[in-house]
């Protein structure tokens, strides 16, 4: 399915295109029970003004429109997957949500010219600082003073150093690995850089556990009930996995007994999988 980007290419849905409960209901069951492409289409389709007003919070991190709306739109597709009309909400209110968080880590990942681990108080950080350096420096730009680091810090209740380490990330200037150490060295960055590769040796052992992790399972497999091997394959092994729901529907039982299967069956199976340990005939 081709997925609309940009405004441009792709108007907003027409008045008319906006899903009523009921037809929003049974698009999303008809997703979740059958994994009918045109309900996905037609509810992705409906909500995109949704992902166009998200997107819309993020110009002024210097990002390209299309990718940041089909962000918004893997978003979409997440949420998909794990609404739940039963509680009683629409989709859009769960929806934004998702597409907010996809946007959010996207804008994390690129919008810097250097990477850096993410933690819950730099993400914080980072869609404030912005802001606050503004309103203190305005259009003039530049550097935090101290003072002003100082400020800024007792606004977000972070410490100053963590304040002017988040502005030293966010302003760092993006430099090749070509780019020599310093004028009239041939070192560049590149030459000094650790590889961080495995080697062929690692690439074997590597390989060889994997033969042995598949041959132990294929040969435990068996040993599960029928019951345990479809809620194991529905669970673990499928690209998106069934919910527990769907499965306690299958089966005629309940979640929590769905839950405990599945980890019985998992517990088996790695006994069955230890060094040694006979295997049932």
């Amino acid at each position: 399915m081709t997925l609309p980007l940009t405004p441009s290419r792709q108007q907003a849905p027409a008045k008319d295109a906006m899903l009523s409960l009921e037809d929003e209901v049974a698009l999303i069951r008809a997703w979740r029970e059958t994994r009918d492409e045109k309900a996905k289409s037609r509810l992705i389709t409906a909500h995109l003004p949704l992902v166009l007003k998200a997107a819309g919070r993020f110009r002024g991190y210097g990002l390209i429109a299309d990718d940041l709306i089909a962000e918004g739109n893997m978003g979409l597709i997440r949420a998909l997957d794990g609404f739940e009309p039963e509680r009683g909400l629409r989709f859009a209110t769960y929806a934004q949500w998702w597409v907010r968080a996809c946007m959010y880590d996207y804008v994390l990942r690129f919008s810097t010219p250097v990477s850096f681990s993410i933690t819950a108080e730099r993400k914080r950080i980072f869609f404030k600082l912005k802001a606050l350096k503004a309103k203190l420096l305005g259009a003039r730009g530049g550097h935090l003073s101290p003072d002003d680091a100082a400020s800024i810090a007792r606004d977000l209740k972070v410490s100053t150093k963590t304040v002017a380490e988040m502005e030293r990330l966010m302003c760092q200037p993006a430099r090749s690995l070509d780019a020599p150490l310093a004028a009239g060295q041939s070192t560049s960055l590149g030459d000094i850089l650790p590889d961080e590769r495995p080697d062929a040796e690692t690439l074997l052992g590597d390989r060889q556990e994997l033969t042995l992790r598949r041959d132990a399972l294929a040969r435990s497999w068996p040993s599960l009930t029928e019951r345990e091997q479809t809620i194991l394959a529905e669970r673990t092994l499928r690209e998106r996995p069934l919910r527990l729901e769907d499965l306690a529907q299958r089966f005629n039982i309940s979640r929590e007994r769905v839950r405990q299967i599945e980890g019985e069956a998992l517990r088996k199976l790695r006994r069955l999988m230890l060094p040694g340990e006979p295997i049932p005939v």
